[in-house]
């Protein structure tokens, strides 16, 4: 019977599985095809458009180049620029001075570039490297050191206009630098007047592109050093090496994250090559359509195969009927014991293992229920004996309390105090009614205790109270002060020959009670109370105590209060407590919200 088994999973894998290949291997090469095609007619539509913009770009460039020689070879500025190095020669001593002549410049300038909304500003750099300004839209002035190399520049140039770009200066981006030297044409002397430096606002010369082309486009000098980016939002090209697409006309690009459609236009006659970054997603619009009709046909074939496979599947999930129904039979209101499943004739191999693993879990769910029926029988046994256990430290308690009346009786009123105050502090301790109490009854748990410790320590223990009215109807934790108290006199009187001084200190600062309790013992642990919750230190004996406290503080009022170990300015141990400032009203007011939340989450 095992050997005529056959998986439901195994056959249906089988005929989903070719469909599914075939369906696939047929999308994936329409897709290619259409893709192709594609790319090829987007390339050359945008190259089409590209050389017009780029034609209207290297114009704009051109008349720059010829502005530039304008204001070098204009009357103003050369008669300017004579008067200028007659001064400096010292042959016109009777001019109006130096600065005269600087100006007449500098406004010649201005009335070249007014009309060029491109130039957003000037500088001349006259032949002592003294920078004017001459700014348009924008202020930009060439450092002593930088107005010096460009001036270098210039004149290695031997008249020619070059460009620089300013970031290589002042690190200003999209900002580029037509450069020209002035030379005296006068008596064609060629003498050197100064340099005229024109700042080129990249970003609104390139609106001629970005305006016409919804993309990134990344400019580069043909003769290396310049390097633009235009409308790139991202910065996803700001250090994007475009060797790499110099010699494709197109490519596709993973570039921060997003696929780019990139075209390349490389001309030697033009000033600049360019670099195109289109979005993937917005050219591969129809791509994505086929796709879509693709996966529409992909969604037909799975249906049919699914007809077909139900067809061959539903002998077999009888088998699987037949054990829901044993599984419905079973009575879950009054569960005992969970039947087995004992059909034999069953032809799936994987219902025939369903079987198999339902029979070994209600075997063992038959004996979780026995065992979890003897815990319970323990369980009962136990809470028994707890009652009984709560007998003790009430008959302790009325022990001590005929021990105090006969101690008093017979006149020792020392030992009649230690033993009546034994008792109340026993008397709270066994009381489990109240977890929070007031600050007022803390206290007077924490006299019951000092009490006796009075009566066993005498003159060295010096104890001191500073409790501000604020914090008397305020709420603790139960056994809070006192086991802080015990800590201190514990590390402090037990570890001293002499007086030790404990201070017990409680105020309100904002909405925090701050409890303090001090003493004049030896410094603790460093970082203690992070060594003792991370387990680095093993508890001493008021290691526990200390982590029992921080809990029920921050059970009670938050993570952000509890307990901290540190040393005050005069280098006595201190032992922090931080709480919420909540009195029993709103405390009570808070149980009775919790409370009627809860009723309306079971309700």
């Amino acid at each position: 019977m095992t050997g005529k088994r056959k998986s439901i999973v195994h056959r249906v894998s089988a005929i989903l599985g070719a469909a599914l290949v075939l369906s696939f291997a047929g999308g994936c090469f329409v897709l290619y095809s259409v893709e192709r095609s594609n790319t090829e007619y987007i390339y050359q539509l945008t190259r089409e458009l590209m050389d017009s913009s780029i034609s209207r770009m290297e114009n704009e460039m051109g008349e720059i180049k010829t502005l530039i020689y304008d204001i070098v070879v204009s009357d103003t500025v050369q008669k300017a620029g004579s008067s200028l190095l007659a001064y400096d020669e010292g042959r016109d001593e009777t001019g109006l001075g130096r600065a005269l002549r600087i100006n007449q410049i500098a406004d010649g300038i201005q009335r070249e570039i007014a009309a060029n909304h491109s130039v957003v500003c000037a500088n001349f750099v006259d032949g002592a490297g003294n920078v004017s300004v001459i700014a348009s839209t924008r202020y930009f002035r060439l450092t002593e050191e930088n107005a010096k190399a460009v001036s270098g520049a210039a004149v290695n140039a031997k008249g020619e206009t070059f460009f620089m770009e300013e970031s290589t200066f002042a690190g200003e981006k999209n900002i580029l630098l037509a450069v020209k030297q002035i030379r005296e044409k006068e008596n064609l002397s060629l003498k050197h007047i100064g340099t005229v430096v024109l700042f080129i606002d990249i970003d609104r010369l390139g609106r001629l592109l970005t305006d016409v082309h919804d993309g990134i486009f990344l400019m580069y000098g043909n003769e290396g050093g310049l390097k633009f980016v235009l409308n790139d939002k991202e910065n996803l090209l700001e250090d994007y090496d475009p060797d790499g697409v110099q010699s494709e006309a197109y490519s596709i690009r993973d570039i921060g994250g997003k696929r780019y459609f990139v075209v390349s236009m490389h001309n030697s006659g033009q000033q600049f090559s360019y670099v195109l970054f289109t979005p993937y997603a917005e050219l591969f619009f129809d791509v994505k359509q086929v796709f879509t009709l693709y996966m529409g046909i992909f969604v037909c074939c799975c249906a049919a195969v699914l007809s077909i496979s139900f067809f061959f599947t539903r002998r077999v999930t009888d088998d699987i009927r037949r054990f829901i129904q044993h599984i419905h039979q079973i009575s879950w209101e009054n569960f005992t014991q969970l039947p087995v499943y004992e059909k034999e004739e069953i032809r799936d191999r994987d219902v025939y293992a369903l079987q198999q693993a339902f029979n070994k879990m209600s075997v063992r769910i038959n004996e979780l229920v026995r065992e979890n029926y003897l815990k319970q029988i323990l369980i009962k046994e136990t809470q028994i004996q707890a009652l009984q256990a709560q007998m003790n430290p009430h008959f302790l308690y009325n022990t001590l309390n005929s021990v105090y009346w006969m101690v008093k009786t017979a006149g020792n009123m020392p030992a009649a105090d230690m033993v009546n105050s034994l008792g109340l502090l026993l008397r709270e301790a066994i009381s489990n009614k109240e977890l929070v109490i007031t600050i007022d009854k803390e206290l007077d748990i924490v006299c019951y205790y000092l009490t006796i410790q009075k009566h066993r320590y005498e003159e060295r223990l010096d104890i001191r109270f500073d409790v501000s009215e604020e914090c008397s109807g305020l709420l603790i934790p139960k056994f809070t002060i006192q086991p802080l108290l015990e800590n201190a006199i514990a590390y402090g009187v037990e570890c001293m020959l002499g007086v030790c001084r404990v201070e017990v200190s409680l105020c309100v600062r904002g909405e925090e009670c701050i409890c303090q309790v001090s003493n004049d013992g030896p410094p603790p642990e460093e970082n203690l109370m992070e060594k003792l919750r991370s387990g680095q230190l093993k508890p001493k004996g008021n290691g526990v105590g200390l982590l029992n406290i921080d809990r029920r503080i921050k059970e009670v009022f938050g993570d952000r209060c509890g307990i901290s170990v540190l040393r005050d300015s005069a280098g006595r141990t201190v032992v922090q407590a931080r709480m919420k400032c909540i009195s029993q009203e709103e405390y009570e007011e808070g149980r009775r919200n919790e409370k009627q939340l809860q009723d309306y989450g079971g309700g």
